[in-house]
């Protein structure tokens, strides 16, 4: 009640130069797309707007945008996925994540998803949206889903799949720039695919926030 009261003020007084904190939240995955040139360019185009923000997963995120604890968020969901009423979103891109091996991997087992039973996976801990997607594929499928390491860092990742410790699944911009992906080869697996859609959202109707938003869409669309 105490920060719609605040809005109100804002919107009738003549503070509209006042600083302000915006509180953004954003995806593990994303933290690389989001924290650099579109932040720089918010801090340039409204200087006297300072942004508060903060990592988790994306329904984590989501969830504290509606209860009102963040402004706004740039997540990750399954495509086709609905959104909450109450929240007002922009799709600002497409993440496509890859299934990933050693080069050097001698492939004994059965193509498709039946070569993946029983397999080691090297992924993030639970709560994030990618691997809760592989576990629904993999049970649908009656394949066993072994997760041999947990850690959030996908460079970490990356190395632990070099080195044999299992397969992973990391974004393929990410593969792409990885200092390690002259030892890595993308695993091809049929029925096995991830579209997820980035959002950049809100709580319906801070219309005190709309420029400020609207410039990290257009700046994340630019990035992405």
């Amino acid at each position: 009640m105490l920060r719609a009261v605040r809005e109100v003020q804002s919107a009738a007084g003549h503070d509209g130069d006042a600083p302000r904190e915006i509180r953004i939240g954003v995806a593990h995955a994303l933290t690389e797309v989001t924290l650099t040139e579109p932040v720089d360019r918010l801090r340039r185009a409204f200087p006297r707007v300072t942004l508060a923000l903060a990592t988790g997963w994306s329904r984590d995120l989501l969830e504290r945008v509606r209860a009102g604890s963040l402004e706004a968020a740039v997540i990750l969901l399954p495509e086709g996925e609905r959104l909450p009423a109450g929240l007002d979103a922009v799709a600002v891109g497409r993440e496509r994540l890859v299934v990933v091996e050693p080069r050097r991997a001698h492939r004994t087992r059965a193509g498709g998803l039946a070569g993946l039973d029983g397999a080691g996976w090297v992924l993030n801990p639970d709560g994030c949206a990618a691997r809760a997607m592989l576990g629904r594929i993999l049970h649908r499928a009656r394949v066993r889903m072994r997760v041999a390491v947990e850690t959030y860092t996908y460079e970490l990742q990356l190395a632990l799949v070099a080195r044999g410790r299992g397969l992973g699944l990391v974004p393929a911009r990410i593969l792409a720039r990885s200092r390690l992906r002259s030892r890595l080869r993308v695993r091809r697996v049929p029925d096995l695919e991830f579209p997820l859609t980035i959002w950049c959202l809100r709580r319906t109707g801070d219309a005190n926030l709309a420029p400020v938003l609207g410039a990290l869409d257009h700046a994340l669309g630019a990035r992405l």
